[in-house]
């Protein structure tokens, strides 16, 4: 029992995780970015609400900048005692008012009343910046008085971690709560065919009733084509015991018919009797060899027509070849052939051995049932639809309009004095359907039987 290679609903699943993984990544990713601006946006706007209580406070008083530092500004920046504060006041000149020096600036920055905040490092700490501007406007002091005002990151990078470890743990618990979903949703969806297996594996060999069909539309398609496989094996069964039955019948009354003989011939002294014998026996195993020739030949062409695959035929060079054997074979006889062609360069699709032992049990059978100076005419012409036509006239004497159909039976011989097979048409009909051709029985010229085969052409 071979060994399944892989099984599908593991593979749903593993590419499906993996399809989650990848937008857990992607969405952890922007989880971070978005902690990271929260944290900032929040602490930001603490440290610009402190900001603007100091700058509020600045004024000039008694010819000289006044600062009344407002210490509740910094209670606001309490909620992260961890942190450190640090704080400059650059007055209208540009120089140190109060708090500590030399403090960083945002690169080309300019005075103006909107709040800039900024990164950097101060005595060897990552710091948070907002810096604020007011501008005096006073006979000693004019111009504009500039705040700096700073917090280290200890307390956002918290609050940044908070946000995304809690959403991250939310996001993962729905990630595994989806990929729980899409296993139960895969398993569902591949019951039908888990149900279609247990019913294969669970009926019998004769069971010849088709699998119940289903309403899932992409199941549909493999019951279907399961049916018709199954109805084609049965097809090709009733057909295979048909003709093992025929054929046994046949054989085993004709190896009787050669057994009496020679028990005959074994009894008998007068020499001439006996050669009488020994040409009945002759006559008795040309025809079993021909049966046997017959059968071996139908049992090909129903196999080769059961897995067609065609290819281009120069119909020409083959009809050329089994006239040039048929005439080499018979040139001892009164037998007569004519080649009629409208194109010398004639092509089809289709089997050339089938179509070759098709060809010659018309001719066998031509020469077979037709008079000693038989006229067999073999013609190739195009047809209007693109069609190729072959035609097979003899002088012999034909067929009954009402026995016609009869004729392409197996084993049916229309005249039981010549001896035959009766497989001869049935042979051919079997290569020309698989050709998807039409074989017509008519009446020839000269009055004997005509075969008319239309096979479709190469398609341009």
């Amino acid at each position: 029992m071979t060994k399944p290679g892989y099984s599908l609903q593991q593979q749903l699943i593993i590419r499906t995780a993996l399809l989650i993984m990848i937008v857990f990544v992607i969405l952890s990713a922007g989880v971070w970015d978005y902690a990271k601006r929260a944290a900032d946006i929040s602490y930001n706007r603490l440290l610009n609400s402190a900001s603007l209580s100091i700058i509020e406070r600045i004024s000039v008083r008694e010819s000289q900048i006044d600062l009344d530092l407002p210490y509740a500004a910094f209670s606001m920046l309490e909620l992260a005692p961890e942190d450190k504060l640090f704080y400059e006041i650059i007055d209208h000149h540009g120089k140190n008012l109060t708090g500590y020096k030399k403090t960083p600036s945002p690169t080309n920055y300019h005075p103006n009343s909107h709040p800039e905040f900024y990164n950097a490092s101060y005595k060897g700490e990552a710091v948070s910046w907002v810096i604020q501007s007011k501008q005096l406007i006073a006979p000693v002091a004019h111009g504009w008085v500039v705040i700096k005002l700073g917090q280290t990151r200890r307390a956002r990078i918290e609050l940044a971690n908070e946000i995304f470890y809690n959403a991250l743990a939310t996001l993962a618990g729905i990630l595994l709560l989806t990929l729980l979903l899409v296993w139960l949703g895969v398993r569902s969806a591949l019951q039908p065919l888990s149900v279609i297996s247990k019913n294969l594996q669970a009926r019998s060999v004769n069971d010849r009733h088709p699998i119940q069909t289903t309403p899932i539309q992409e199941v549909a398609p493999l019951v279907n084509a399961i049916n018709d496989y199954q109805q084609q094996l049965f097809n090709n069964l009733s057909t295979m015991k048909v003709f093992i039955a025929d054929a046994s019948h046949q054989i085993r009354s004709s190896l009787g018919g050669l057994q009496g003989q020679l028990d005959i011939a074994l009894q008998t002294t007068d020499s001439d009797e006996l050669k009488t014998r020994l040409i009945k026996i002759r006559r008795q195993y040309k025809k079993l060899t021909r049966l046997t020739n017959q059968l071996l030949a139908h049992a090909l062409v129903t196999h080769r027509s059961d897995s067609l695959t065609p290819q281009t035929i120069a119909l020409n060079t083959l009809v050329e070849e089994l006239l040039t054997e048929t005439v080499r074979d018979h040139a001892h006889t009164d037998i007569e052939f004519s080649y009629n062609v409208d194109d010398p360069d004639i092509q089809l699709p289709g089997d050339k051995v089938s179509l070759k032992e098709a060809l010659r049990n018309l001719i066998d059978n031509a020469i077979l049932y037709g008079p000693k100076n038989n006229q067999i005419d073999i013609t190739l012409r195009h047809a209007e639809d693109n069609s190729v036509e072959i035609i097979i006239d003899d002088s012999g004497p034909g067929i009954a309009p009402h026995m016609r159909r009869q004729a392409l039976q197996r084993f049916t011989r229309l005249n039981p004095g010549i001896s035959g097979s009766g497989l001869g048409l049935a042979i051919v009909e079997t290569v020309i359907q698989a050709h998807q051709g039409i074989m017509k029985l008519d009446r020839s010229p000269a009055g004997g039987l005509r075969v008319l085969i239309r096979l479709p052409g190469r398609t341009v």
